[in-house]
C-alpha cells in the first residue's frame, strides 16, 4: 500500500509538469537558435523523466526508497524556490498579494506529503471477498465522465485547429487537448475491466494542470479587466470555459476510477 501511495504521488507529479515541459519544448521548435535555454528547462525535463519513470517503478515495487525520496525532495525544494522568486518574494516587495499560482503551491504540498508517505506503514483490515458490484459502480461512473471529458477535449483541440487568431490561446493548447484527450480514451479502455494508477495517476495529473490553467487566466482576467477581455473573441472565451470543464471532469472521472480500484474493508 505504501509504495502504490508514494508511487501513485509521483506519477501524478510527473504528469503535472508535462504540459510546462511540452510548452518548453513547443517554444524551442518555433524559435529555433533563437530560443534562450535555462537551468529551469533541464531541471524541468530531469524532474518529470525522474518522476514518471520512478513512479512507474515504485509502482510495480522495483524503486529504491532512497532515490525516491531525493526525486520527491528535489521536487519539493524546486517548487518551493520558484514559488519564493515568483510569489512570495513579489508580494513582500509590493506589500500586497497578487495572482496565485495554485499549481506550484499545491504541488508543493503533494510533494510533502509524497515523502511522508514514503515511510508510512498502514495496517491492512480484512478484506471482503465480493467486491465487485460495489467496483462496477464507481467505474461505470468513472467511465461517464472520461466519456463526456474525450469529447469536450476534442472540441477543444478542433476549436483551437480551426481558429484564426487568438489573443492568449496558441497552438500548443490544442497539443494539450489531444494529449489529455489520448488518456480520457485510455481511462474509457480500461475503465470498463480494470481501471489502474499507471491511467488514473497521469489523468489526474493532467487535469489539475487544466484545472489550475482555467484559475489562472480567470484571476489575469479579473486582475487586467477589459484590457484584455476585449481583446478576446468568442471562440477564446470558450476555450477558457473548456479547459475548467475538462479540468473538473478529469479529476472526478480519475477519483471514481480511483475508488473503484479499492476494496471494502471490515473488522474481523
Amino acid at each position: 500500500m505504501k509504495k502504490q501511495v508514494s508511487g501513485f504521488i509521483m506519477l501524478f507529479l510527473g504528469a503535472t509538469m508535462l504540459p510546462n515541459l511540452g510548452s518548453f519544448l513547443y517554444t524551442w521548435a518555433q524559435d529555433g537558435s533563437e530560443f534562450k535555454q535555462s537551468w529551469i528547462l533541464w531541471l524541468t525535463i530531469i524532474l518529470t523523466v525522474l518522476l514518471v519513470a520512478f513512479g512507474v517503478l515504485r509502482l510495480v515495487g522495483k524503486s529504491i526508497l532512497i532515490v525516491d525520496l531525493v526525486i520527491l525532495l528535489g521536487f519539493a525544494v524546486f517548487q518551493g524556490w520558484m514559488l519564493w522568486q515568483n510569489q512570495l518574494a513579489p508580494w513582500i516587495d509590493s506589500g500586497k498579494l497578487d495572482v496565485l499560482d495554485y499549481s506550484r503551491i499545491v504541488t508543493f504540498i503533494v510533494a510533502l506529503a509524497g515523502i511522508v508517505s514514503l515511510f508510512v506503514k498502514k495496517q491492512e483490515a480484512a478484506v471482503v471477498a465480493n467486491t465487485e458490484d460495489w467496483q462496477k459502480k464507481w467505474r461505470w461512473a468513472g467511465v461517464f465522465f472520461a466519456l463526456l471529458g474525450l469529447g469536450t477535449a476534442i472540441t477543444l483541440a478542433v476549436i483551437v485547429l480551426s481558429g484564426k487568431e487568438f489573443f492568449l490561446t496558441t497552438t500548443f493548447d490544442a497539443y494539450l487537448g489531444i494529449g489529455i484527450a489520448f488518456f480520457f480514451l485510455l481511462a474509457i479502455i480500461f475503465g470498463f475491466k480494470r481501471p489502474n494508477a499507471f491511467i488514473t495517476a497521469p489523468l489526474l495529473g493532467l487535469s489539475f494542470n487544466f484545472l489550475t490553467e482555467y484559475l489562472w487566466l480567470d484571476q489575469i482576467l479579473r486582475k487586467i479587466g477589459t484590457q484584455i477581455g476585449s481583446q478576446l473573441g468568442q471562440d477564446e472565451t470558450t476555450i477558457v470555459a473548456l479547459k475548467l470543464i475538462i479540468g473538473t471532469l478529469g479529476i472526478f472521472a480519475s477519483l471514481f476510477l480511483i475508488i473503484a480500484t479499492q476494496k471494502k474493508k471490515f473488522e474481523s
